[in-house]
């Protein structure tokens, strides 16, 4: 009985998704979905400091606007939902997936160039956004070589 149970359980993993809510990722407008999984992306790397500066918020906010072709209203909007969901989320694989889902490799790389623009914006880079940095180009499904890249690209900007 006991099995059958887990089973099940598990059968119910695989084809709805996760269940708990950190797993997953709320999405009520589907032209909002990858920009809302790009700004906790960029969140996590300027809060890996623990702290978070206006300039940074500004920063995200004119990324999002340049990868995506938003307005600055909309950026805004999906900026902060992504402060509210960045709290309720303790992983950032719910997020990667679904850039995974819906960028192309280019696109993956180039949301990459702002992550190290994150990093090294204020002249002072912090190794633990470096680490973010990494996790995330690796969730992204990046090789080594992008990773190197992107960075020297952030820095030529």
């Amino acid at each position: 009985m006991r099995n059958r149970h887990l089973l099940e359980r598990l059968r119910d993993i695989f084809s709805s998704g996760a269940k708990d809510s950190s797993e997953k990722l709320e999405i009520t407008n589907e032209e909002e979905v990858v920009p809302l999984a790009a700004a906790l992306v960029l969140l996590e790397v300027a809060w890996a400091d623990h702290t978070l500066e206006e300039k940074e918020l500004n920063l995200i906010r004119n990324s999002l606007i340049s990868l995506y072709g938003i307005d600055k209203k909309t950026a805004n909007g999906v900026l902060s939902r992504a402060q509210e969901e960045r709290t309720n989320n303790t992983s950032m694989y719910p997020f990667t997936r679904q850039l995974n889902d819906r960028l192309d490799l280019e696109e993956r790389k180039k949301l990459l160039v702002h992550l190290w623009r994150m990093n090294s914006f204020d002249g002072s880079p912090f190794h633990y956004e470096e680490g973010v940095i990494r996790k995330t180009s690796e969730l992204l499904h990046l090789r080594h070589s992008e990773f190197i890249q992107a960075k020297l690209e952030a820095k030529s900007l």
